[in-house]
């Protein structure tokens, strides 16, 4: 208790007149001279409950420009940016009309306590903290430093492991000698309770190579190869992995994979080969539909545009459907993407025609809600998935959302963590916009 009290004595100057303590269940909070250590002790001494085994302490020049400090036990040395759109995330929940500390507070805690996801977490803090952000929750302190090294954080603890300190101020070591401080690295997020006393629970990489996903999808040719790796094994393994998290972990009922268009082939082969190991007779295939679509071809957008005008005026396109292979079937529609839905809504029809049981479109990709997504300067309006945007906090009502208007019996979008785990790349180094990067499925 004395290390603490004298810790922030120690440290209320350069007119820091404001101060907070929170002590287990005790929070108290002034302007002016910090208290002495009777004070606290006799404030302390009023709260029963108390155990002195967690502390934690706020200096300022002004009291907190955020109201919700008043409710949660968080500390900024710092500042946010890129906060206008917090709002939408997709893990903001009730928090969304509050002010912009408490947003990040609950998207945070949700990806770090709820979620259990430390890099994600810190992913998210990086995007928009410029300094150190504390947090205290049930028992246990939980503090970061942005991996640019805004603001100076420092760790020490006594001989013994018995008392730990961590503070946004490098002078604590001149009055605490016998203590064994250390810098925190930028990217670094440090845990304290007293179990484990003090421990890095992980610490983001200081060099970020940032990869365009779409390159893996689509983008390349098949037998490049980017970062090592060929793309058409790449693309057989997104496919492999999906099937084998959508097998375990949703309600997809089907006895058949096809592609289509024809770029989606190798995720198929991959989706197909792994769910066979599920359902022993799941029908093996490359595509169903016969298309349009050729990389040679350089009048694929008017093919397209062709395509989807005779649909409308006279029902019929310029596809046609191996029928003997899939009436009465349940069909796995695989497709590497869905933008506007044009291509998806054609083929759903025409299997409905052909007598099908059930069409469950599979998306290789991520929900696609900005152009850059795709390579493309698309109108973001256009894009399907793009009036969503905070919406829907997950994948599964996005995919329920989706469905309904594609005409398909369920949709299933693929996730940035389970395609980067097909891609081989971790997920911090694949771009994603915000609100795609953290929607993810509910289940685990």
């Amino acid at each position: 208790m004395s290390y603490f009290i004298n810790s922030l004595q120690m440290l209320q100057h350069r007119g820091k007149a404001y101060w907070k303590i929170i002590i287990d269940n005790l929070v108290s909070s002034g302007i002016g001279p910090f208290p002495s250590e009777g004070s606290i002790l006799k404030i302390a001494d009023n709260n029963s409950n108390l155990r002195y085994l967690v502390g934690l302490g706020y200096l300022s020049k002004r009291t907190p420009r955020f109201k919700s400090m008043n409710k949660i036990n968080v500390i900024l040395d710092g500042f946010f940016v890129d906060i206008e759109k917090l709002h939408l995330h997709p893990l903001v929940g009730d928090a969304a009309s509050a002010d912009s500390l408490y947003k990040i507070y609950s998207i945070f805690k949700k990806l770090l306590v709820d979620k259990e996801n430390p890099e994600k977490a810190c992913e998210f803090l990086d995007r928009h903290l410029r300094g150190n952000l504390t947090m205290m929750y049930d028992g246990k302190i939980y503090s970061y430093r942005d991996s640019t090294g805004f603001k100076p954080l420092v760790s020490g603890t006594d001989r013994n492991n018995s008392i730990s300190i961590i503070a946004s101020e490098n002078s604590l070591r001149i009055p605490f000698p016998n203590m064994n401080f250390q810098d925190v690295k930028p990217g670094q997020l440090i845990k304290m309770d007293t179990e484990s006393g003090q421990q890095k629970l992980l610490s983001l990489p200081t060099t970020r190579t940032m990869i365009d996903p779409f390159e893996f999808i689509r983008e390349s040719h098949v037998t490049a190869t980017i970062d090592g790796k060929g793309i058409y094994e790449v693309r057989k393994k997104i496919g492999k992995v999906q099937a084998d998290f959508l097998s375990a972990h949703s309600d997809i009922d089907i006895e058949a994979a096809y592609a289509e268009p024809d770029y989606p082939r190798p995720m198929t082969l991959g989706f197909s080969a792994e769910y066979r190991n599920h359902i022993p007779k799941f029908d093996l295939g490359e595509a169903i539909i016969n298309d349009r679509y050729d990389d040679s071809d350089r009048m694929i957008d008017f093919s397209e545009n062709i395509s989807k005008n005779k649909m409308i005026t006279s029902g019929k396109s310029l596809k046609y459907i191996l029928r003997h292979k899939i009436s009465h079937k349940k069909i796995g529609l695989i497709q590497g993407t869905i933008q506007t839905g044009i291509t998806a809504k054609e083929s759903i029809y025409y299997l409905r025609k052909v007598g099908v049981k059930s069409v469950s479109v599979i998306v290789s990709y991520v929900p696609t809600v900005d152009g850059r997504q795709v390579g493309l300067y698309t109108h973001n309006r256009e894009l399907i998935a793009h009036k969503y945007i905070g919406q829907v906090p997950s994948l599964e009502e996005l995919n329920t959302r989706i469905s309904r208007e594609l005409g398909a019996d369920r949709v299933f979008y693929n996730s940035p963590s389970i395609l980067s785990k097909g891609i081989g790349i971790s997920e911090y180094n694949l771009w994603f916009p915000e609100w795609v990067r953290f929607l993810e499925y509910d289940k685990k």
